[in-house]
Protein backbone atom coordinates (compact mmCIF):
# COMPACT_ATOMS: atom_id res chain seq x y z
CA UNK A 1 0.00 0.00 0.00
CA UNK A 2 1.22 3.20 -1.00
CA UNK A 3 -0.64 5.42 1.97
CA UNK A 4 -3.10 4.42 5.33
CA UNK A 5 -5.25 1.71 3.88
CA UNK A 6 -8.11 3.72 5.51
CA UNK A 7 -7.46 6.96 3.73
CA UNK A 8 -7.86 4.29 0.50
CA UNK A 9 -11.32 3.14 1.56
CA UNK A 10 -12.66 6.99 2.60
CA UNK A 11 -11.36 8.22 -0.92
CA UNK A 12 -12.99 5.04 -2.82
CA UNK A 13 -16.28 5.97 -1.23
CA UNK A 14 -15.65 9.41 -1.64
CA UNK A 15 -14.88 8.98 -5.83
CA UNK A 16 -18.28 6.41 -5.85
CA UNK A 17 -20.12 9.82 -4.42
CA UNK A 18 -18.84 12.19 -6.48
CA UNK A 19 -20.18 9.57 -9.40
CA UNK A 20 -23.55 9.09 -8.19
CA UNK A 21 -23.80 12.77 -7.30
CA UNK A 22 -22.90 13.62 -11.18
CA UNK A 23 -25.79 11.15 -12.53
CA UNK A 24 -28.64 12.24 -9.99
CA UNK A 25 -27.98 15.56 -11.45
CA UNK A 26 -28.11 14.65 -14.91
CA UNK A 27 -31.31 12.94 -14.09
CA UNK A 28 -33.06 15.75 -12.67
CA UNK A 29 -31.87 18.28 -15.57
CA UNK A 30 -32.14 16.40 -18.76
CA UNK A 31 -34.50 17.93 -21.58
CA UNK A 32 -34.15 14.53 -23.81
CA UNK A 33 -37.53 12.39 -22.14
CA UNK A 34 -34.99 9.41 -23.40
CA UNK A 35 -32.05 10.28 -21.67
CA UNK A 36 -34.17 10.97 -18.69
CA UNK A 37 -36.46 8.28 -18.38
CA UNK A 38 -34.53 5.28 -19.81
CA UNK A 39 -31.24 6.85 -17.51
CA UNK A 40 -29.05 5.63 -20.39
CA UNK A 41 -26.25 7.32 -19.04
CA UNK A 42 -23.18 7.52 -16.62
CA UNK A 43 -20.31 9.51 -14.95
CA UNK A 44 -17.04 7.56 -14.69
CA UNK A 45 -13.32 8.54 -13.21
CA UNK A 46 -10.39 7.32 -14.61
CA UNK A 47 -6.50 8.20 -13.34
CA UNK A 48 -3.93 10.15 -15.79
CA UNK A 49 -3.49 7.13 -17.76
CA UNK A 50 -6.89 6.29 -18.96
CA UNK A 51 -7.49 3.28 -16.18
CA UNK A 52 -11.21 2.99 -14.53
CA UNK A 53 -10.99 3.44 -10.86
CA UNK A 54 -14.93 2.19 -10.07
CA UNK A 55 -15.62 0.05 -12.31
CA UNK A 56 -18.04 1.28 -14.84
CA UNK A 57 -18.22 -0.89 -18.03
CA UNK A 58 -20.55 1.63 -20.18
CA UNK A 59 -17.90 4.93 -20.64
CA UNK A 60 -15.29 4.87 -23.39
CA UNK A 61 -11.66 5.84 -21.75
CA UNK A 62 -9.86 8.96 -22.23
CA UNK A 63 -7.09 7.12 -24.29
CA UNK A 64 -8.36 8.68 -27.47
CA UNK A 65 -8.46 12.00 -26.90
CA UNK A 66 -4.57 11.17 -25.01
CA UNK A 67 -3.78 9.64 -28.34
CA UNK A 68 -5.14 12.90 -29.80
CA UNK A 69 -3.80 15.31 -27.88
CA UNK A 70 -0.25 15.46 -26.97
CA UNK A 71 0.03 15.78 -22.93
CA UNK A 72 1.00 20.31 -23.00
CA UNK A 73 -2.28 20.31 -25.25
CA UNK A 74 -4.73 18.97 -23.13
CA UNK A 75 -5.14 21.73 -20.49
CA UNK A 76 -7.30 22.95 -17.36
CA UNK A 77 -10.97 23.94 -17.84
CA UNK A 78 -10.84 21.24 -20.99
CA UNK A 79 -13.96 19.91 -22.38
CA UNK A 80 -12.96 17.03 -24.80
CA UNK A 81 -15.68 15.29 -27.18
CA UNK A 82 -16.06 11.97 -29.21
CA UNK A 83 -17.89 8.71 -29.82
CA UNK A 84 -16.18 7.26 -32.85
CA UNK A 85 -15.17 3.37 -32.77
CA UNK A 86 -12.49 3.36 -35.06
CA UNK A 87 -10.27 5.83 -34.30
CA UNK A 88 -6.68 4.69 -32.13
CA UNK A 89 -6.92 3.33 -29.94
CA UNK A 90 -10.20 1.75 -30.97
CA UNK A 91 -13.22 -0.08 -29.22
CA UNK A 92 -15.84 2.28 -28.27
CA UNK A 93 -18.35 4.63 -29.32
CA UNK A 94 -21.98 5.00 -31.53
CA UNK A 95 -23.22 8.23 -32.86
CA UNK A 96 -25.86 8.78 -29.94
CA UNK A 97 -23.79 8.06 -27.29
CA UNK A 98 -21.75 11.07 -26.82
CA UNK A 99 -19.00 11.58 -24.20
CA UNK A 100 -17.81 14.52 -22.88
CA UNK A 101 -14.71 14.17 -20.91
CA UNK A 102 -12.82 16.99 -18.53
CA UNK A 103 -9.06 16.27 -17.55
CA UNK A 104 -8.68 17.21 -13.56
CA UNK A 105 -5.70 19.29 -12.99
CA UNK A 106 -3.59 20.39 -9.90
CA UNK A 107 -1.95 23.17 -10.77
CA UNK A 108 -0.27 22.53 -14.34
CA UNK A 109 0.03 18.60 -13.12
CA UNK A 110 -2.79 16.39 -14.51
CA UNK A 111 -3.97 13.76 -11.98
CA UNK A 112 -7.12 12.31 -13.49
CA UNK A 113 -10.06 12.46 -15.91
CA UNK A 114 -14.20 12.59 -15.57
CA UNK A 115 -15.89 11.91 -18.14
CA UNK A 116 -19.98 11.95 -18.62
CA UNK A 117 -21.96 9.76 -21.44
CA UNK A 118 -25.32 10.06 -22.69
CA UNK A 119 -26.62 8.59 -25.11
CA UNK A 120 -28.88 11.32 -26.81
CA UNK A 121 -32.32 11.15 -29.32
CA UNK A 122 -30.30 12.02 -32.71
CA UNK A 123 -27.09 13.35 -33.90
CA UNK A 124 -28.10 12.64 -37.86
CA UNK A 125 -28.13 9.31 -39.58
CA UNK A 126 -30.38 7.56 -41.71
CA UNK A 127 -33.43 7.64 -38.80
CA UNK A 128 -34.07 9.59 -36.00
CA UNK A 129 -32.81 8.46 -32.76
CA UNK A 130 -29.76 7.01 -34.46
CA UNK A 131 -31.81 3.32 -34.76
CA UNK A 132 -28.81 1.71 -36.86
CA UNK A 133 -30.70 -1.34 -37.40
CA UNK A 134 -30.55 -1.11 -41.73
CA UNK A 135 -27.86 0.81 -41.70
CA UNK A 136 -24.80 -0.76 -43.65
CA UNK A 137 -22.14 1.25 -43.39
CA UNK A 138 -21.33 3.59 -40.21
CA UNK A 139 -22.18 6.58 -41.97
CA UNK A 140 -25.75 5.68 -41.97
CA UNK A 141 -25.46 6.10 -37.88
CA UNK A 142 -25.12 9.31 -37.43
CA UNK A 143 -22.25 11.84 -37.39
CA UNK A 144 -18.93 10.29 -35.88
CA UNK A 145 -16.17 12.42 -34.21
CA UNK A 146 -13.17 12.10 -33.10
CA UNK A 147 -11.88 13.75 -30.13
CA UNK A 148 -12.26 17.10 -30.01
CA UNK A 149 -12.27 20.36 -27.63
CA UNK A 150 -15.31 21.12 -27.11
CA UNK A 151 -14.89 23.73 -24.48
CA UNK A 152 -11.83 25.65 -23.48
CA UNK A 153 -11.40 27.89 -20.33
CA UNK A 154 -14.58 26.51 -19.04
CA UNK A 155 -16.36 28.22 -22.43
CA UNK A 156 -17.66 26.28 -25.13
CA UNK A 157 -16.60 25.78 -28.45
CA UNK A 158 -19.38 27.74 -30.78
CA UNK A 159 -17.83 25.84 -33.75
CA UNK A 160 -18.31 22.83 -32.35
CA UNK A 161 -21.73 23.43 -31.21
CA UNK A 162 -23.00 24.84 -34.35
CA UNK A 163 -21.92 21.76 -36.39
CA UNK A 164 -23.44 19.20 -33.45
CA UNK A 165 -26.81 20.75 -33.82
CA UNK A 166 -26.60 21.20 -37.42
CA UNK A 167 -26.52 17.35 -37.53
CA UNK A 168 -29.28 16.85 -35.28
CA UNK A 169 -33.21 16.36 -36.32
CA UNK A 170 -34.06 18.12 -32.46
CA UNK A 171 -31.60 20.61 -32.36
CA UNK A 172 -33.22 22.41 -29.69
CA UNK A 173 -33.05 18.97 -26.97
CA UNK A 174 -29.41 18.29 -28.10
CA UNK A 175 -28.53 21.75 -27.19
CA UNK A 176 -29.61 22.01 -23.76
CA UNK A 177 -28.51 18.49 -23.04
CA UNK A 178 -24.98 19.33 -23.62
CA UNK A 179 -25.07 22.06 -21.45
CA UNK A 180 -26.45 19.61 -18.84
CA UNK A 181 -23.46 17.62 -19.53
CA UNK A 182 -20.92 20.35 -19.44
CA UNK A 183 -22.88 21.52 -15.99
CA UNK A 184 -22.35 18.23 -14.46
CA UNK A 185 -18.50 17.91 -15.35
CA UNK A 186 -17.90 21.47 -13.17
CA UNK A 187 -19.86 20.35 -10.53
CA UNK A 188 -17.57 16.76 -10.53
CA UNK A 189 -14.60 19.06 -11.49
CA UNK A 190 -15.32 20.81 -7.78
CA UNK A 191 -15.93 17.55 -6.11
CA UNK A 192 -12.70 16.66 -6.95
CA UNK A 193 -10.93 19.44 -6.79
CA UNK A 194 -11.94 19.50 -2.98
CA UNK A 195 -10.54 15.88 -2.44
CA UNK A 196 -7.06 17.32 -3.71
CA UNK A 197 -7.22 19.84 -1.10
CA UNK A 198 -8.11 17.78 1.58
CA UNK A 199 -5.50 15.11 0.35
CA UNK A 200 -2.67 16.38 -1.59
CA UNK A 201 -2.40 15.16 -5.47
CA UNK A 202 0.36 12.99 -3.93
CA UNK A 203 -1.70 11.09 -1.77
CA UNK A 204 -4.68 11.05 -3.73
CA UNK A 205 -3.30 9.75 -7.26
CA UNK A 206 -1.49 7.01 -4.69
CA UNK A 207 -5.02 6.34 -3.31
CA UNK A 208 -5.65 5.80 -6.91
CA UNK A 209 -2.56 3.37 -7.58
CA UNK A 210 -3.98 1.35 -4.43
CA UNK A 211 -7.24 0.79 -5.55
CA UNK A 212 -6.26 -0.60 -8.57
CA UNK A 213 -3.55 -2.76 -6.81
CA UNK A 214 -5.70 -3.76 -4.01
CA UNK A 215 -8.76 -5.04 -7.06
CA UNK A 216 -5.54 -6.65 -8.96
CA UNK A 217 -4.26 -8.92 -6.22
CA UNK A 218 -8.18 -9.88 -5.32
CA UNK A 219 -8.52 -11.05 -8.58
CA UNK A 220 -5.69 -13.00 -8.42
CA UNK A 221 -5.02 -14.49 -5.03
CA UNK A 222 -8.85 -15.43 -4.05
CA UNK A 223 -10.48 -15.88 -7.70
CA UNK A 224 -8.39 -17.26 -10.62
CA UNK A 225 -7.00 -20.26 -7.67
CA UNK A 226 -10.65 -21.45 -7.62
CA UNK A 227 -10.40 -22.07 -11.63
CA UNK A 228 -8.28 -25.38 -12.36
CA UNK A 229 -5.53 -24.68 -15.18
CA UNK A 230 -6.60 -26.05 -18.98
CA UNK A 231 -9.02 -24.51 -21.96
CA UNK A 232 -12.81 -24.50 -22.40
CA UNK A 233 -14.13 -23.59 -25.68
CA UNK A 234 -17.65 -22.20 -26.50
CA UNK A 235 -19.65 -21.11 -29.82
CA UNK A 236 -22.25 -18.78 -29.78
CA UNK A 237 -24.03 -16.80 -32.62
CA UNK A 238 -25.88 -13.38 -33.00
CA UNK A 239 -29.02 -14.59 -34.74
CA UNK A 240 -29.20 -11.73 -37.98
CA UNK A 241 -27.52 -8.53 -38.50
CA UNK A 242 -30.71 -7.37 -40.68
CA UNK A 243 -29.73 -8.63 -43.94
CA UNK A 244 -28.07 -12.24 -43.07
CA UNK A 245 -27.37 -15.07 -40.26
CA UNK A 246 -26.44 -16.66 -38.19
CA UNK A 247 -23.10 -14.80 -37.11
CA UNK A 248 -20.61 -17.51 -35.78
CA UNK A 249 -18.75 -16.32 -32.21
CA UNK A 250 -15.99 -18.45 -31.17
CA UNK A 251 -15.00 -17.80 -27.02
CA UNK A 252 -12.06 -20.09 -26.19
CA UNK A 253 -10.80 -19.58 -22.39
CA UNK A 254 -7.99 -20.55 -20.45
CA UNK A 255 -6.21 -20.29 -17.25
CA UNK A 256 -2.44 -20.25 -16.89
CA UNK A 257 -0.93 -18.91 -13.27
CA UNK A 258 -2.48 -15.96 -12.55
CA UNK A 259 -3.64 -14.79 -16.52
CA UNK A 260 -6.91 -15.38 -17.87
CA UNK A 261 -6.97 -15.63 -21.39
CA UNK A 262 -9.71 -15.22 -23.41
CA UNK A 263 -9.31 -16.17 -26.82
CA UNK A 264 -11.86 -14.63 -30.03
CA UNK A 265 -9.99 -16.84 -32.76
CA UNK A 266 -12.14 -18.39 -35.32
CA UNK A 267 -15.19 -15.62 -34.45
CA UNK A 268 -16.76 -15.30 -38.09
CA UNK A 269 -16.43 -12.64 -40.86
CA UNK A 270 -17.09 -8.99 -40.21
CA UNK A 271 -21.35 -8.59 -41.05
CA UNK A 272 -23.20 -6.08 -43.47
CA UNK A 273 -25.74 -4.97 -40.59
CA UNK A 274 -24.56 -3.21 -37.27
CA UNK A 275 -23.77 -5.89 -35.06
CA UNK A 276 -20.01 -5.28 -35.76
CA UNK A 277 -18.47 -4.65 -32.89
CA UNK A 278 -14.54 -3.16 -32.91
CA UNK A 279 -12.97 -4.36 -30.12
CA UNK A 280 -9.30 -3.59 -31.25
CA UNK A 281 -7.45 -0.77 -29.17
CA UNK A 282 -9.32 0.20 -26.27
CA UNK A 283 -11.71 -2.43 -26.73
CA UNK A 284 -10.36 -4.89 -24.89
CA UNK A 285 -10.17 -3.00 -22.05
CA UNK A 286 -13.44 -2.37 -22.43
CA UNK A 287 -14.58 -6.36 -22.74
CA UNK A 288 -12.42 -6.72 -19.81
CA UNK A 289 -14.48 -4.76 -17.88
CA UNK A 290 -17.82 -6.46 -18.58
CA UNK A 291 -16.32 -9.60 -18.11
CA UNK A 292 -14.91 -9.31 -14.76
CA UNK A 293 -18.13 -9.05 -12.33
CA UNK A 294 -18.69 -12.52 -13.90
CA UNK A 295 -15.43 -13.91 -11.72
CA UNK A 296 -16.94 -12.48 -8.54
CA UNK A 297 -19.39 -15.70 -8.65
CA UNK A 298 -15.59 -17.75 -7.78
CA UNK A 299 -15.30 -15.81 -4.43
CA UNK A 300 -15.66 -18.38 -1.39
CA UNK A 301 -16.54 -15.59 0.67
CA UNK A 302 -18.75 -13.18 -1.56
CA UNK A 303 -18.88 -10.57 1.84
CA UNK A 304 -15.20 -10.29 2.28
CA UNK A 305 -15.14 -9.45 -1.54
CA UNK A 306 -18.03 -6.69 -1.20
CA UNK A 307 -15.52 -4.21 0.34
CA UNK A 308 -12.94 -4.62 -2.41
CA UNK A 309 -14.25 -1.66 -5.32
CA UNK A 310 -14.50 -3.00 -9.02
CA UNK A 311 -12.03 -1.06 -11.54
CA UNK A 312 -9.11 -2.01 -14.08
CA UNK A 313 -7.02 -3.27 -11.96
CA UNK A 314 -9.50 -6.88 -12.24
CA UNK A 315 -8.65 -6.18 -16.05
CA UNK A 316 -4.97 -6.56 -15.45
CA UNK A 317 -6.00 -10.62 -14.76
CA UNK A 318 -7.27 -10.71 -18.41
CA UNK A 319 -5.47 -11.45 -22.01
CA UNK A 320 -7.60 -10.56 -24.74
CA UNK A 321 -6.70 -11.91 -28.42
CA UNK A 322 -8.51 -11.21 -31.07
CA UNK A 323 -8.11 -12.97 -34.51
CA UNK A 324 -7.30 -11.00 -37.77
CA UNK A 325 -8.95 -7.99 -39.29
CA UNK A 326 -12.32 -8.30 -40.93
CA UNK A 327 -14.08 -10.23 -38.18
CA UNK A 328 -16.99 -9.06 -36.24
CA UNK A 329 -14.86 -8.04 -33.50
CA UNK A 330 -12.76 -6.40 -35.87
CA UNK A 331 -14.19 -5.43 -38.39
CA UNK A 332 -12.67 -2.49 -40.94
CA UNK A 333 -13.74 0.71 -41.18
CA UNK A 334 -16.51 1.85 -42.61
CA UNK A 335 -18.46 -1.27 -41.10
CA UNK A 336 -21.59 -0.28 -39.21
CA UNK A 337 -21.32 -0.77 -35.52
CA UNK A 338 -24.51 0.51 -33.80
CA UNK A 339 -25.68 -2.70 -32.81
CA UNK A 340 -22.77 -4.11 -31.19
CA UNK A 341 -24.77 -4.57 -28.19
CA UNK A 342 -26.12 -7.77 -29.56
CA UNK A 343 -22.08 -8.98 -30.51
CA UNK A 344 -21.39 -8.29 -26.86
CA UNK A 345 -24.26 -10.06 -24.89
CA UNK A 346 -23.44 -12.99 -26.90
CA UNK A 347 -19.77 -12.71 -26.13
CA UNK A 348 -20.91 -12.21 -22.37
CA UNK A 349 -23.18 -15.26 -22.69
CA UNK A 350 -20.80 -17.03 -24.34
CA UNK A 351 -17.59 -16.58 -21.54
CA UNK A 352 -20.39 -16.72 -18.79
CA UNK A 353 -20.96 -20.68 -19.68
CA UNK A 354 -17.03 -20.97 -20.48
CA UNK A 355 -16.84 -20.07 -17.36
CA UNK A 356 -19.45 -22.40 -15.75
CA UNK A 357 -17.59 -25.55 -17.14
CA UNK A 358 -14.14 -24.48 -16.15
CA UNK A 359 -15.47 -23.62 -12.21
CA UNK A 360 -17.36 -27.05 -12.32
CA UNK A 361 -20.73 -25.34 -11.74
CA UNK A 362 -19.41 -22.65 -9.09
CA UNK A 363 -21.00 -19.93 -11.43
CA UNK A 364 -24.37 -19.15 -12.31
CA UNK A 365 -26.50 -21.17 -15.22
CA UNK A 366 -26.85 -18.77 -18.85
CA UNK A 367 -27.55 -14.85 -18.72
CA UNK A 368 -29.07 -12.78 -22.03
CA UNK A 369 -29.83 -9.12 -20.30
CA UNK A 370 -28.31 -6.66 -23.13
CA UNK A 371 -30.63 -5.30 -25.95
CA UNK A 372 -32.20 -2.28 -27.95
CA UNK A 373 -35.61 -1.13 -29.32
CA UNK A 374 -37.27 1.73 -29.30
CA UNK A 375 -40.97 3.36 -30.74
CA UNK A 376 -40.92 6.52 -32.99
CA UNK A 377 -44.07 8.57 -33.57
CA UNK A 378 -45.33 11.84 -34.41
CA UNK A 379 -48.05 13.96 -33.28
CA UNK A 380 -50.42 16.46 -35.72
CA UNK A 381 -48.56 19.22 -35.25
CA UNK A 382 -44.98 17.60 -35.51
CA UNK A 383 -44.24 16.84 -31.94
CA UNK A 384 -41.59 13.71 -32.20
CA UNK A 385 -41.62 11.10 -29.22
CA UNK A 386 -38.79 8.56 -29.22
CA UNK A 387 -39.11 5.98 -26.59
CA UNK A 388 -36.18 3.59 -25.66
CA UNK A 389 -36.60 0.94 -23.09
CA UNK A 390 -34.09 -1.87 -21.88
CA UNK A 391 -36.30 -4.81 -19.84
CA UNK A 392 -34.61 -7.09 -17.27
CA UNK A 393 -34.86 -10.69 -17.63
CA UNK A 394 -34.11 -13.67 -15.65
CA UNK A 395 -31.00 -14.92 -14.53
CA UNK A 396 -29.16 -17.70 -14.42
CA UNK A 397 -29.68 -20.82 -11.52
CA UNK A 398 -26.45 -21.54 -9.65
CA UNK A 399 -25.42 -24.18 -7.06
CA UNK A 400 -26.71 -21.64 -4.21
CA UNK A 401 -30.75 -21.43 -5.54
CA UNK A 402 -33.08 -19.94 -7.79
CA UNK A 403 -31.84 -17.11 -10.17
CA UNK A 404 -33.27 -13.84 -9.93
CA UNK A 405 -36.45 -12.58 -12.20
CA UNK A 406 -36.60 -9.70 -13.44
CA UNK A 407 -33.11 -8.39 -13.35
CA UNK A 408 -32.67 -4.87 -14.39
CA UNK A 409 -30.48 -4.83 -17.60
CA UNK A 410 -26.61 -4.65 -17.70
CA UNK A 411 -26.95 -1.41 -19.29
CA UNK A 412 -28.68 0.17 -15.98
CA UNK A 413 -30.62 2.09 -18.22
CA UNK A 414 -35.08 1.18 -18.47
CA UNK A 415 -37.57 -0.65 -16.72
CA UNK A 416 -39.53 3.09 -16.51
CA UNK A 417 -42.51 2.89 -14.25
CA UNK A 418 -45.93 2.49 -16.10
CA UNK A 419 -47.70 5.69 -14.86
CA UNK A 420 -44.27 7.86 -15.96
CA UNK A 421 -45.17 5.75 -19.43
CA UNK A 422 -48.24 7.05 -19.63
CA UNK A 423 -47.86 9.73 -18.58
CA UNK A 424 -44.90 11.34 -20.92
CA UNK A 425 -45.47 9.40 -23.86
CA UNK A 426 -48.40 8.15 -26.97
CA UNK A 427 -48.69 4.71 -25.16
CA UNK A 428 -51.17 3.01 -22.90
CA UNK A 429 -49.23 -0.18 -21.00
CA UNK A 430 -52.02 -2.97 -20.86
CA UNK A 431 -50.63 -5.28 -18.68
CA UNK A 432 -46.92 -6.16 -17.55
CA UNK A 433 -45.66 -9.25 -15.34
CA UNK A 434 -43.62 -12.37 -15.36
CA UNK A 435 -43.06 -14.82 -18.16
CA UNK A 436 -44.77 -17.92 -17.28
CA UNK A 437 -42.19 -20.70 -18.07
CA UNK A 438 -39.70 -18.49 -18.94
CA UNK A 439 -36.93 -19.96 -16.53
CA UNK A 440 -34.99 -22.77 -17.25
CA UNK A 441 -35.77 -25.83 -15.47
CA UNK A 442 -33.68 -27.28 -13.06
CA UNK A 443 -33.18 -28.38 -9.50
CA UNK A 444 -32.78 -24.98 -9.05
CA UNK A 445 -34.91 -22.66 -11.64
CA UNK A 446 -33.60 -19.85 -13.69
CA UNK A 447 -35.02 -16.69 -12.97
CA UNK A 448 -38.17 -15.42 -15.33
CA UNK A 449 -38.05 -13.00 -17.64
CA UNK A 450 -40.54 -9.80 -18.48
CA UNK A 451 -43.34 -9.06 -20.47
CA UNK A 452 -44.90 -5.56 -21.16
CA UNK A 453 -47.93 -4.92 -23.55
CA UNK A 454 -47.65 -1.54 -25.29
CA UNK A 455 -50.94 -0.14 -26.54
CA UNK A 456 -49.43 2.16 -29.48
CA UNK A 457 -51.73 5.22 -29.25
CA UNK A 458 -50.23 7.25 -32.54
CA UNK A 459 -48.77 5.54 -35.64
CA UNK A 460 -45.03 5.34 -36.01
CA UNK A 461 -42.27 2.84 -36.51
CA UNK A 462 -40.24 0.33 -34.46
CA UNK A 463 -36.62 -0.40 -34.55
CA UNK A 464 -34.67 -3.12 -32.60
CA UNK A 465 -32.08 -5.25 -32.27
CA UNK A 466 -32.97 -8.24 -29.89
CA UNK A 467 -31.47 -12.01 -29.63
CA UNK A 468 -33.72 -14.18 -30.56
CA UNK A 469 -31.89 -17.26 -30.67
CA UNK A 470 -33.06 -21.04 -30.90
CA UNK A 471 -32.39 -21.92 -27.59
CA UNK A 472 -32.48 -19.16 -24.75
CA UNK A 473 -29.92 -18.92 -22.17
CA UNK A 474 -27.74 -21.98 -21.23
CA UNK A 475 -28.59 -24.16 -18.36
CA UNK A 476 -25.91 -26.24 -16.91
CA UNK A 477 -25.60 -29.77 -15.14
CA UNK A 478 -28.93 -31.34 -16.89
CA UNK A 479 -30.93 -27.95 -16.58
CA UNK A 480 -32.70 -26.57 -19.13
CA UNK A 481 -32.25 -23.28 -21.06
CA UNK A 482 -34.08 -20.10 -20.49
CA UNK A 483 -37.17 -19.16 -22.35
CA UNK A 484 -36.59 -16.72 -25.61
CA UNK A 485 -36.89 -13.38 -25.98
CA UNK A 486 -39.73 -12.23 -28.05
CA UNK A 487 -41.54 -9.21 -29.96
CA UNK A 488 -44.74 -9.99 -31.22
CA UNK A 489 -46.99 -7.00 -32.97
CA UNK A 490 -50.55 -7.02 -33.42
CA UNK A 491 -52.49 -4.92 -35.81
CA UNK A 492 -56.19 -5.28 -35.97
CA UNK A 493 -56.90 -9.38 -35.82
CA UNK A 494 -53.36 -10.33 -37.25
CA UNK A 495 -49.71 -10.61 -34.80
CA UNK A 496 -46.57 -11.10 -36.40
CA UNK A 497 -43.16 -12.39 -34.37
CA UNK A 498 -41.45 -9.73 -35.62
CA UNK A 499 -37.39 -10.37 -36.68
CA UNK A 500 -34.83 -10.05 -34.18
CA UNK A 501 -33.15 -7.01 -36.23
CA UNK A 502 -36.09 -4.99 -36.96
CA UNK A 503 -35.45 -1.16 -39.08
CA UNK A 504 -37.89 1.17 -38.62
CA UNK A 505 -41.09 -1.31 -39.46
CA UNK A 506 -44.21 0.88 -39.41
CA UNK A 507 -47.12 0.49 -37.10
CA UNK A 508 -50.71 1.59 -37.36
CA UNK A 509 -52.71 3.71 -34.61
CA UNK A 510 -54.22 1.02 -31.81
CA UNK A 511 -51.11 -1.20 -32.58
CA UNK A 512 -50.14 -3.89 -29.58
CA UNK A 513 -46.49 -4.37 -28.70
CA UNK A 514 -45.72 -7.29 -26.61
CA UNK A 515 -42.34 -7.46 -25.27
CA UNK A 516 -41.20 -10.86 -23.24
CA UNK A 517 -37.23 -10.79 -22.28
CA UNK A 518 -35.44 -14.53 -21.73
CA UNK A 519 -35.23 -16.51 -18.61
CA UNK A 520 -32.16 -17.59 -16.88
CA UNK A 521 -30.84 -21.14 -17.51
CA UNK A 522 -31.48 -23.64 -14.56
CA UNK A 523 -28.58 -25.48 -13.04
CA UNK A 524 -29.71 -29.36 -12.21
CA UNK A 525 -31.75 -32.01 -13.70
CA UNK A 526 -35.52 -31.32 -12.88
CA UNK A 527 -36.76 -34.58 -11.34
CA UNK A 528 -34.24 -33.07 -8.44
CA UNK A 529 -36.37 -30.65 -7.81
CA UNK A 530 -38.21 -30.42 -4.43
CA UNK A 531 -41.66 -30.86 -5.31
CA UNK A 532 -42.80 -28.99 -2.49
CA UNK A 533 -40.96 -26.15 -4.45
CA UNK A 534 -42.89 -26.87 -7.68
CA UNK A 535 -45.58 -26.49 -6.45
CA UNK A 536 -45.57 -23.18 -4.74
CA UNK A 537 -43.61 -22.10 -8.52
CA UNK A 538 -47.04 -23.27 -9.76
CA UNK A 539 -49.39 -21.18 -7.11
CA UNK A 540 -46.90 -18.16 -7.61
CA UNK A 541 -47.50 -18.13 -11.10
CA UNK A 542 -44.09 -19.31 -12.26
CA UNK A 543 -44.66 -22.49 -13.65
CA UNK A 544 -47.29 -23.91 -15.04
CA UNK A 545 -49.23 -27.29 -14.21
CA UNK A 546 -47.94 -28.67 -17.71
CA UNK A 547 -44.38 -27.59 -16.97
CA UNK A 548 -44.66 -29.05 -13.53
CA UNK A 549 -45.74 -32.78 -14.94
CA UNK A 550 -43.66 -32.22 -18.40
CA UNK A 551 -40.67 -30.97 -17.05
CA UNK A 552 -40.21 -31.60 -13.58
CA UNK A 553 -41.86 -35.16 -12.85
CA UNK A 554 -44.75 -33.13 -10.42
CA UNK A 555 -48.22 -34.17 -10.27
CA UNK A 556 -50.39 -31.78 -8.95
CA UNK A 557 -54.03 -31.93 -7.93
CA UNK A 558 -56.14 -29.23 -9.40
CA UNK A 559 -57.82 -27.58 -6.31
CA UNK A 560 -56.51 -24.23 -5.47
CA UNK A 561 -53.59 -25.31 -3.24
CA UNK A 562 -52.52 -27.18 -6.11
CA UNK A 563 -51.82 -29.90 -3.58
CA UNK A 564 -48.73 -32.84 -4.85
CA UNK A 565 -49.34 -36.32 -4.76
CA UNK A 566 -46.21 -37.76 -3.44
CA UNK A 567 -47.08 -41.36 -4.86
CA UNK A 568 -47.52 -40.21 -8.37
CA UNK A 569 -44.91 -37.97 -8.65
CA UNK A 570 -42.76 -40.69 -7.64
CA UNK A 571 -44.39 -42.97 -10.32
CA UNK A 572 -44.01 -40.33 -12.89
CA UNK A 573 -40.31 -39.03 -12.38
CA UNK A 574 -39.20 -43.12 -12.61
CA UNK A 575 -41.18 -43.36 -15.99
CA UNK A 576 -39.95 -39.88 -17.05
CA UNK A 577 -35.63 -40.65 -16.30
Amino acid sequence: MNVNPIVSEIVAGALRAVEEEIEDLLGRVWRSPSLRDAGDFSAALYDRFGRSLTGRVLGASPLPLLSAFPGEEIRPGDVFLHNDPYLPPAGLGEAPDLRLTRPIFDGERLIAFLQVRGRHDDLGGTLPGGAPAGSSEIYHEGLLLPPVRIARDERLAPDVRAILLRNSRRPDVLADDLEAQLGALRVGALRLRGLIQRYGAEQLTACFADLLRECELAFQRELLPRLPEGRWEVEASVDSDGFSGPHLLRLALSRSGDRLLVDLDGTGPQARGAINCPLEGEGRAFLARLLSPLLLHLAEDPARLAGTALNDGACRVFDIRLPGPGTLVTPRFPAPAGLRALTLSQLLAAFGEALFQASGGQTPAGLDNLRVWSLGSREADGTYHLFREALGAGAGASARGDGGSAVPSISGSGGLPVELIEARYPLRVESAGLVRDSGGAGAHRGGLGVYRDYRLLLGGDLSSGVSCTRQGPAGGFGGHPGGLCRMVLTEGKKAQLLPPVTSARPFAPGSLLRVETPGGGGWGSPKERDPEAVRLDVLRGYVSPEAARALYGVALGGGPGFAADPAQTQKLRSSQR
